[in-house]
Order: C-alpha cells, then sequence, then structure tokens
C-alpha cells in the first residue's frame, strides 16, 4: 500500500496523522507501505502509475490538487483500488473519494467565538481561496452571528498550506485590526497564526490536538485523518467493497469540534465560565447537523 501526498510532512496537522494513519495499516493488516511526498503537481501522475506498475495493490493520495492524477491513472490499473482522501469525484470501479464537510465543523466552532468575541470582530486564515475553505469560513461567521448578528468576519488567505511565517503575518494583522479568535484552515501555515496569537494577546481554533499545548488554543476542529485512512483500507481489502463518494463528516463523526482540554484546565477563567456555558449550546447543533433538522448552508463565495 502507498500514500501518496501533496504537502509535507511536520505540519503537526493532517499530514502528520496520515502518517499515523499509516502505520496503523501497517500493524494492523502487516501491510508493505510506502509513503511519497509528492509536492510538484508535474510529478503526481507519473507517480502515481510508477506505484501501479510496481503492483501497488491499495493507493491512497490527497486533496483536490490530485484529482486529475488518480482519475487518469485509477482506470488504467483495474485491479488496484484507489482512495481520495478529500476527494469530489466517484464514478471509477476502483476509487472511493472521501469528503468531509469541514464547513460544519466550523459552524461549530463559530457558536464558541460567537460567545466569546469581545471585539464585534472574528477572523479567518484559509491556505487558498477555494469553494471549500471559503465556505469553512462563512460557516464559522455564520455561526458567530447565531451568537451575536453584529459580529462581522475577515478572511485572509496564505496562498499556501506550508508556510508558518505567512500565516503569522496574516495572523498579527488580523488581530492589530481587531480581531480576537481566528479560526484556521491552513495545515502547517496555521502554526504562524498560533504565533501571532501568543505574541498579540488573542486566541485560536485550529485544526489538530497537536496544538493544544499552546495557551492560545481555545480548541480545533479535528479531521480524524488516521482514522479515515485506516477505515477505507479496511474497506478496499474486503469483500464488501464498493467505489464511490463516502461523506465523512460531522454525521458519520469524521470531523468535530474539539474544546482543548488544557484551556478549560488553565484559560482565563472568565473565557472557560463561557466556554462551559455554551457547550450544551454546541452539543444540540451538533446533534441537529446529525439528525438533518439543523442544515447548515455550503457558501462558496467571499
Amino acid at each position: 500500500m502507498a500514500l501518496v501526498v501533496n504537502q509535507s510532512a511536520g505540519d503537526l496537522g493532517p499530514i502528520d496523522d496520515l502518517v499515523l494513519g499509516l502505520e496503523r495499516v501497517e500493524a494492523a493488516y502487516g501491510a508493505d507501505t510506502t509513503f511519497i511526498e509528492a509536492t510538484d503537481p508535474s510529478t503526481f501522475e507519473t507517480t502515481l502509475r510508477n506505484l501501479a506498475n510496481q503492483g501497488t495493490d491499495i493507493i491512497a493520495v490527497t486533496f483536490p490538487p490530485m484529482q486529475d492524477a488518480v482519475v487518469a491513472v485509477a482506470p488504467d490499473f483495474p485491479d488496484a483500488r484507489f482512495i481520495h482522501i478529500f476527494g469530489f469525484e466517484g464514478g471509477l470501479d476502483n476509487l472511493v473519494s472521501i469528503g468531509f464537510d469541514y464547513y460544519k465543523g466550523t459552524y461549530l466552532a463559530g457558536i464558541l467565538a460567537g460567545a466569546l468575541n469581545t471585539t464585534g470582530k472574528v477572523g479567518f486564515v484559509g491556505g487558498v481561496s477555494i469553494p471549500p475553505l471559503n465556505a469553512d469560513y462563512n460557516a464559522f461567521v455564520a455561526g458567530s452571528q447565531g451568537q451575536n448578528p453584529g459580529i462581522t468576519g475577515e478572511a485572509a488567505f496564505a496562498d499556501s498550506f506550508e508556510d508558518p511565517a505567512k500565516g503569522r503575518e496574516l495572523g498579527a494583522a488580523l488581530y492589530d485590526g481587531g480581531v480576537d479568535i481566528i479560526m484556521t484552515d491552513a495545515a502547517a501555515t496555521d502554526l504562524g497564526v498560533i504565533q501571532a496569537a501568543e505574541e498579540k494577546g488573542g486566541y485560536v481554533i485550529g485544526g489538530s490536538v497537536n496544538y493544544f499545548d499552546s495557551p492560545a488554543v481555545i480548541g480545533s476542529v479535528l479531521l480524524y485523518w488516521a482514522e479515515v485512512l485506516h477505515t477505507q483500507v479496511g474497506h478496499a481489502l474486503s469483500d464488501d467493497y464498493t467505489p464511490g463518494y463516502v461523506g465523512a463528516g460531522v454525521a458519520e463523526g469524521g470531523v468535530d469540534l474539539v474544546v482543548n482540554p488544557d484551556f478549560l484546565a488553565n484559560g482565563p477563567a472568565e473565557m472557560v465560565e463561557i466556554i462551559n456555558a455554551t457547550l450544551d449550546e454546541i452539543d444540540d447543533a451538533r446533534s441537529q447537523i446529525k439528525d438533518g433538522s439543523l442544515e447548515v448552508p455550503f457558501d462558496p463565495e467571499l
């Protein structure tokens, strides 16, 4: 089995979590595993073809930029099974695409940010302005405005998921502009936003439990990358294998808002009190998303 990622490891976020998932696959199934960082888009298709030609049984790839390559290669190797993590296209007999409604998780984060907000302004730092991330931002602001309709949002995009220095710059500018809480959605770039929060006295809702050692991180909207990879490899190996699109969002348990336990234990008392008073409301919203009674709009426009 091979895992081909289009971002570098060491991000304390999705790629590192997927590496853990690959280790679980090796331990659970005795798999001979390969990990490849393919950060140059011109190599995507060649990399996948080489793996398939070598007889790799299961090939997992990451994120929308690898969409064209996997769709081009998979039909030529019908005996291999492909997994596209954060993909959007099915329709191939040997491809499972996993989609995450992350925007519903950022809506939950917005409820928390709106309850804590003191400046009337919340911020968002994303990796790239593409429809899914734009929807994440809009849902975050909508959740905040459910607490206070007067709250406004400001989004900034780093044009990279691997640029902590840019994240620090954007985060600092947002805090200086009156934002008190930033939602991050930019993988390794998030690390710079957290640094800016620590320097400016701001707060962050991030995307990984690995951020919880920072006193500025209130919580994270998690994607359970390792669990999803492990589950889908098991599915690829099963007699009940079915190709197509698989949702792994809030309703399915693949996305969730988790409050930082260290912040609850050591954060400012007035903020901790507000968080504890808001948890029931967040739980209710989560349950309503799961049963379909709360429909969070997918708004891809800025």
